[in-house]
């Protein structure tokens, strides 16, 4: 399938924004013996986009301006584990064991991001959503101002009159299964965050459900209004709305004709799903039937960034995560 014209556009603006960085952020992949993270590095690096840290061994062609990490050998590998210590000793664990776990190339590149010899890690081309996110969360830490961990995939249409020319922030498909309201508040909040930093447009931010301002009359459509609630009460500078259908927030004709009145009907390009079922099943359908571009899940709430991949993706999948780790860093 055709790849979207928006999905050019926008990593073309991108890669744009990042070669005019002097300085260029360090992003460190655990993955780095996988010929799909090595190829991924070598052209992050040789487009002069970022400067990836690949840990272990990694064989093959690498380019000469991809930085090798071997864990075992770093001279800052007690330096970390005092880190990891330091964090998880309420816990009851021990420094030899904290030490142990900053031998995983997962801790180990949250920890180089944590003490701020990278700025950002991408992980998850060989291990689960789960694991990469028990090592963000365990290093990288929690925001104060956001409690609710969650993710975001970065979407490019063929629907070019949609969102930004064709290019959404869709939440969130990977963590919070069934969030509350305040939950998908803070979604929300963080997500418009991704939508200004990742995509370089000011957020118009749609909660989403199966109700347009009350069409239908349940509990799950009044999480979503309460939701909207706690949002602009949290930041009554966010352009947002809810509860709209989907064609509502995206279509204008629609959005006049089921929400009028509205700033963001019709106009939204941040989508706040009101759960992961939906929001997951949502982007694989526009991937898969639309041919839509869909990078992510970015996670959200973390200190610095930190992203996962899917292991069934390829080395362009793991170039355009990393430059989108890249502008989380920049910001």
């Amino acid at each position: 399938m055709q790849v979207p014209e928006s999905a050019r556009a926008y990593f073309d603006k991108q890669t744009a924004r990042l070669q005019r960085q002097m300085k260029k952020k360090r992003i460190a992949f655990p993955e780095g013996e996988d010929p799909r993270v090595i190829a991924a590095a070598s052209r992050l690096c040789t487009e002069e986009l970022a400067i990836p840290i690949l840990m272990g061994r990694p064989q093959g062609q690498v380019a000469s301006c991809v930085v090798v990490e071997q864990p075992e050998n770093n001279p800052k590998l007690n330096d970390y584990a005092r880190i990891l210590f330091d964090r998880r000793r309420s816990r009851g664990i021990t420094e030899m064991e904290t030490r142990k776990m900053a031998l995983n190339p997962l801790v180990f590149a949250g920890l180089m991001v944590a003490s701020g010899e990278a700025d950002g890690f991408v992980g998850g081309a060989a291990t689960t959503t789960a694991e990469t996110f028990r090592a963000a969360h365990m290093t990288v830490g929690m925001r104060t101002d956001i409690k609710t961990a969650s993710g975001v995939m970065i979407i490019c249409t063929h629907a070019l009159e949609c969102g930004a020319g064709g290019v959404l922030a869709m939440a969130d498909p990977a963590l919070m299964i069934d969030p509350t309201p305040a939950q998908l508040a803070d979604i929300a909040i963080a997500t418009a965050e991704t939508t200004r930093n990742v995509i370089g447009v000011e957020p118009v931010v749609a909660l989403l459900s199966f109700s347009t301002k009350g069409s239908a009359k349940h509990p799950l459509a009044n999480k979503v209004i309460e939701a909207r609630r706690i949002v602009e009460a949290r930041r009554p500078d966010l352009h947002v709305d809810g509860e709209l259908q989907a064609d509502a927030a995206l279509v204008e004709a629609v959005g006049r004709s089921k929400a009028p009145g509205s700033t963001v009907a019709g106009r939204a390009n941040t989508l706040i799903f009101p759960d992961a079922g939906s929001a997951n099943i949502g982007v694989k359908l526009v991937e898969r039937l639309g041919g839509a571009v869909c990078t992510g899940p970015l996670f959200q709430g973390f200190n610095k960034p930190a992203n996962d991949l899917s292991r069934g993706c390829t080395a362009e999948d793991i170039y355009r995560l990393g430059i989108l780790t890249a502008l989380q860093a920049g910001e």
